[in-house]
């Protein structure tokens, strides 16, 4: 089925849960990342008003292996030190699927289940926690998964940096969509190009 299928299956797990637990008043935003954007960060990006995560999806953990072929991760791990390890490890995922009949996502810290792959150690690595994709939601979405605005910036921009460009997390080509309703109650997607401007359009009344 391949990786594209874990994401749109985690996508919608995640929209329901959103839907289920702040009704018709949710704003979110998400993207799927390709090119560039896949590179530099990660295949997915979600975020709430509290809470931001990237995620790396592969379709089953035998393929977790594939991430050595790329520089930039090979540079994040080279370079990690107990900060960035910390930072990553609240705002980015790598996630796979279990090869069972029904879709179950497992996910767990980026850095913890890579970084070993270019022998980095712990420190500054931790125990691998690994998470199915229903608790990982609750989580997230009660704000003990992911990392907050400010933080994210910062791991968005250090990233960057890994890819030769600029550390302001906030000014980062990083174009995805805001999801919210509009005035007549229909879901309009509102697209930003950094999270900069994100962060002006959460500010805006509803």
């Amino acid at each position: 089925m391949g990786e594209s299928q874990n994401i749109d299956f985690f996508s919608t797990a995640l929209r329901n849960e959103l839907l289920i637990k702040f009704g018709k008043n949710a704003a979110y935003s998400i993207g799927n990342f390709s090119g560039s954007q896949d590179r530099k960060f990660a295949d997915f990006f979600a975020g709430t008003c509290s809470s931001c995560i990237l995620i790396e999806f592969k379709e089953f953990s035998s393929e977790i292996s594939d991430e050595q072929k790329k520089p930039l991760r090979e540079k994040l791990c080279q370079e990690l030190s107990i900060d960035t390890a910390l930072l990553s490890r609240s705002s980015h995922f790598i996630a796979y699927r279990s090869p069972k009949n029904s879709m179950q996502i497992q996910l767990a810290p980026y850095v913890d289940v890579v970084c070993p792959l270019f022998s980095i150690g712990i420190p500054p690595l931790a125990r691998i926690q690994t998470n199915q994709h229903t608790d990982f939601i609750d989580d997230f979405l009660s704000g003990t998964k992911g990392t907050a605005y400010d933080n994210f910036l910062r791991y968005v921009g250090h990233l960057n940096t890994t890819a030769g460009g600029i550390a302001n997390g906030s000014a980062v080509p990083f174009k995805s969509i805001l999801y919210s309703r509009n005035v007549q109650g229909k879901v309009i997607g509102t697209i930003f190009d950094s999270l900069g401007e994100l962060r002006k359009l959460l500010n805006l009344s509803p």
